[in-house]
C-alpha cells in the first residue's frame, strides 16, 4: 500500500471483515480503548517511516501496490 504520498506500508488489519496477519491478533478486541471506544472498522497500516495508521473510512491517498501471496501451508 501507499499511504501519505509516497510512504509504503503494509495492511495488518482489518476491522470490517474482522481479519489480521499474524501476530497482531491482539488487535481485534472489543475491548475500550484509552478514550473509549474501539477499532471496529477500517484497516490499520503498518510503515516503517510513520508508525501504524488507522484509517476508518476509505481513502483516495492510499494505493494498492502489491496483494500478497496466500500461504500454501496455513
Amino acid at each position: 500500500m501507499l499511504v501519505e504520498g509516497d510512504i509504503r506500508g503494509v495492511v495488518i488489519c482489518d476491522f470490517d471483515n474482522w481479519q489480521c496477519l499474524a501476530g497482531y491478533e491482539g488487535w481485534l478486541t472489543k475491548e475500550e480503548m484509552v478514550g473509549g471506544g474501539f477499532l471496529s472498522s477500517g484497516v490499520l497500516i503498518e510503515t516503517a517511516e510513520i508508525g501504524i495508521v488507522h484509517y476508518a473510512l476509505p481513502d483516495d491517498e492510499i494505493a494498492l501496490v502489491a496483494r500478497a501471496e496466500a500461504d500454501p501451508h496455513p
